[in-house]
């Protein structure tokens, strides 16, 4: 199952990266990742620098996608883009594409939520 969620996955961050390129957002880097965690997309809107969680399901028979972001993974997801940062400041905000995929894989529903505080 694990191998599947993986799969899943970077099927869901390939879709929302070209999504988000497709709003002009310029991509930074992907799968950022330390001991504490990862972040899915790294990219800029703007002046704005972007930390995005995509959240990928097959169907919605147990939940959506946005289900599964919930206050502690914003939170985690704050205290990784503190460590990318690494004290510059600079604007940032947190952003979630959800995509839910068809039994085929393809695209049967996306979202894109900008500036998630939880």
């Amino acid at each position: 199952m694990k191998i599947l969620n993986k799969k899943t996955g970077k099927i869901g961050e390939d879709i929302a990266t070209k999504f988000l390129e497709g709003k002009g957002y310029e991509i930074i880097k992907r799968n950022f990742a330390n001991k504490f965690g990862e972040i899915d997309i790294i990219a800029r809107d703007g002046v704005v620098l972007v930390f995005v969680e995509v959240k990928t399901k097959i169907g919605e028979a147990f939940g959506s996608p946005e289900e599964m972001v919930g206050k502690g993974k914003l939170n985690k997801i704050k205290r990784m883009a503190a460590i990318y940062l690494n004290g510059k400041e600079v604007p940032c905000r947190v952003d979630v594409v959800a995509v839910v995929l068809g039994a085929g894989n393809e695209i049967s529903r996306l979202a894109h939520y900008e500036n998630v505080t939880g």
